[in-house]
């Protein structure tokens, strides 16, 4: 019950008749019904009704929101134009892929503006700006659909001429709390830290008796998946003493905090000139694998591959052949084993039917490889973070400074 922490009497008035308001209801009960409802519908009633804002504000009702299913899976785009000097953001109809909504960098860009997609899960996107020659950057958690980020400080702006890092975030279901996971490795002596930054205490944790079983290269080039509850990186690496490569799916448990190594598909046998990458599958509780062994007179065929029971190698199921001229890069999100999201030479966003093998233009181009595209589930989560503030200069809206913001999102 929360009759305690609540305030009851705000919410409650009296009537003349004898019609009922929801708020005449047992707060377990308000507390419920809200809970049940799209984030949209929650920040409109915010904004309406002067006796909701204190529930739906409340931490123990935000934590709520984020274990119910109110709100459908959209797909969130990110990309940078061919000349890489802008970047646009967009989320996408689940139905459609429409535009439903075109969004704007949540705050002005001090690095250059290399900006990449770290993870998302449960309405927050976490971003890493930086410079295309530094390691040194921003991190930024936000939440697009309510407009919020917050910046995070951390050791990723402390390191030295040999280190780099790569960055994993995700949302811990057991104890509905977001997480980043930093490693930093020395490309000097290959040794490595991990450190695990938590949005609940605003803190970082260094663990002293873990280290990652693979060495990776500059995170930028190391796309992350979040499945299951662990962080996902597809890692090449020294198989034996002798000098044999191999692939391995390196993954992170952000519960308990520890590695594990996951193989590919037995039939698959990658070599470097081989490409291949890994993507979330549908509603992201499964991981998919994209292997294209060599190019052909027609274009580029990859095989996709899906893990069904993550963690199991026998459970790797081919699921279709992605086979199309003039496919630039591997497919960049699996949303069913029908609908796949590609890039097409010269930088079109397509949405590919790999049943029908027909495609469908999205009406967005950009730098091919800079694209990425995931699932993106609207909440409330940093509800009183940082918020953007604008000032108008001939009636066009600048982006001016970004400041604590708690007041009502209206």
């Amino acid at each position: 019950m929360i009759s305690k922490t609540l305030p009851h009497d705000r919410w409650s008035r009296p009537f003349a008749d004898h019609s009922m308001s929801i708020f005449d209801l047992p707060e377990e009960i308000i507390f419920d019904i809200l809970s049940r409802l799209p984030t949209k519908s929650l920040i409109s009633f915010r904004c309406v009704c002067t006796s909701a804002p204190p529930l739906i504000s409340h931490p123990s009702f935000t934590q709520r929101h984020l274990s119910s299913a109110a709100d459908a899976d959209r797909t969130f785009i990110y990309g940078e134009s061919l000349d890489n000097i802008t970047h646009f953001y967009s989320l996408r109809s689940p139905a459609t892929y429409q535009e439903t909504l075109k969004l704007q960098s949540p705050y002005n860009s001090v690095h250059g503006g290399y900006r990449r997609v770290a993870g998302s899960n449960k309405g927050l996107i976490c971003l890493f700006d930086t410079n295309e020659y530094s390691s040194i950057g921003t991190l930024i958690l936000w939440n697009p659909s309510i407009d919020k980020f917050k910046i995070v400080d951390g050791p990723h702006n402390v390191l030295n001429a040999f280190s780099h890092y790569v960055l994993g975030f995700g949302f811990v279901s057991r104890t509905l709390e977001f997480k980043v996971v930093e490693i930093i490795y020395n490309s000097k002596t290959k040794n490595n830290t991990v450190l695990v930054y938590s949005l609940s205490t605003n803190s970082w944790e260094k663990k002293e008796h873990v280290s990652a079983p693979c060495y990776l290269t500059n995170w930028s080039d190391n796309v992350n998946v979040f499945v299951n509850g662990f962080v996902n990186w597809l890692v090449y690496f020294e198989a034996t003493a002798g000098g044999s490569h191999s692939y391995v799916i390196m993954a992170f448990d952000l519960d308990n905090e520890r590695f594990r190594l996951l193989d590919l598909p037995r039939n698959i046998v990658p070599d470097c000139y081989s490409e291949v990458s890994i993507a979330s599958y549908g509603d992201t509780s499964a991981l998919s694998l994209s292997f294209c062994g060599k190019y052909y007179e027609q274009g580029v065929k990859f095989d996709v591959w899906v893990m069904g029971d993550y963690g199991l190698v026998d459970s790797w199921k081919k699921v279709f052949v992605v086979s199309l001229f003039r496919l630039s890069i591997a497919p960049l999100l699996m949303k069913s084993e029908r609908e796949v999201l590609i890039v097409m030479k010269g930088g079109r966003l397509m949405l590919l039917d790999a049943i029908e093998n027909e495609v469908q233009d999205l009406n967005m181009r950009g730098a091919a490889s800079f694209f990425r595209a995931i699932s993106y589930t609207p909440s409330l989560a940093l509800l009183h973070g940082q918020r953007r503030i604008y000032r108008r200069v001939n009636g066009i809206k600048h982006l001016q400074s970004s400041l604590l913001d708690y007041e009502p999102l209206c």
